[in-house]
């Protein structure tokens, strides 16, 4: 969330309550189970709610001002975010060519298989003679 938003946010929660709610009267209500609601008209055993805003004019007045510094402040920060995004050179996706893994997959796809080696065969007269160890 940006901090315009969070700023526009906290501005409505700090001016559509007073605006919506102001001289109404809200009556908390317990059904038989005992779960509570509240409502703006009057309920079997309800109980009406003072709802004024017990700011003063003077406290009322600084938290507006504070609401608005944050606003511009939000639009400030946007502004330098969008500026540093435009200085900002756009990178493409990012192939890097002929890598490891693509170089070896491509030596073992065209690697010519060598034949197993094989052990050579001894002529059968030879074969005792071959396999004696020399003697020095």
């Amino acid at each position: 969330m940006t901090i315009r938003a969070l700023a526009v946010a906290a501005l409505c929660l700090l001016v559509v309550p007073t605006l919506s709610a102001q001289n109404k009267t809200v009556f908390r209500c317990e059904d038989p189970s005992g779960r509570v609601t509240y409502a703006d008209e009057a309920c079997k055993g309800g109980v009406a709610l003072k709802n004024d805003d017990a700011r003063s004019e003077q406290e009322r007045q600084a938290a507006a001002q504070v609401a608005k510094r944050d606003e511009r402040l939000a639009d400030k920060l946007t502004r330098e975010r969008l500026a540093a995004e435009k200085a900002k050179p756009v990178a493409g996706t990012a192939h890097i060519a002929h890598s490891a893994a693509e170089k070896a997959a491509r030596d073992h796809a065209g690697a010519k298989k060598k034949p197993a080696t094989t052990k050579k065969k001894v002529p059968a007269k030879n074969k005792d003679a071959a396999l004696a160890k020399p003697q020095s």
